[in-house]
């Protein structure tokens, strides 16, 4: 089975698409100021990562780099799906005491997250192949 092709212009659109997405799930779950910062910051980490893989992929094009963003963007939205409430819960535990054993995520959740990952990324490099 082939990778469908996808224009350039879809790609980046998709990618701002899914990454306001992003901000606009879980930046209104981040309980003060400093936590809603460091989310908005995630999709710049992302995309700084993408950014030095095509570096160091001897300029790896756009068309094989921006699937692979669109898919780590996607994989938390869907890894976090019924969720939000214990995200939520566990982020204001978080703020008020700092990390301690009990604000970490459940193991379902982890799970979940974890699911996500090991289906979106593959994903991701299955949709560059549609480039190369």
């Amino acid at each position: 089975m082939h990778a469908p092709s996808v224009p350039l212009s879809a790609w980046w659109a998709t990618a701002v698409a899914f990454t306001m997405i992003f901000l606009v799930v879980f930046v209104p779950l981040m309980p003060n100021r400093n936590l809603r910062i460091r989310m908005c910051l995630v999709p710049v980490a992302m995309a700084a990562f993408i950014a030095v893989s095509r570096r160091m992929g001897a300029g790896m094009p756009q068309e094989t780099a921006l699937p692979v963003y669109v898919t780590l963007v996607l994989a938390p939205l869907v890894g976090f799906v019924g969720r939000w409430g214990e995200l939520r819960e566990k982020c204001r535990d978080y703020a008020i005491h700092g990390k301690r054993r009990e604000n970490s995520l459940s193991r379902g959740t982890w799970l979940q997250l974890t699911a996500a990952v090991l289906f979106f990324l593959p994903l991701g490099v299955w949709l560059t192949t549609a480039s190369t």
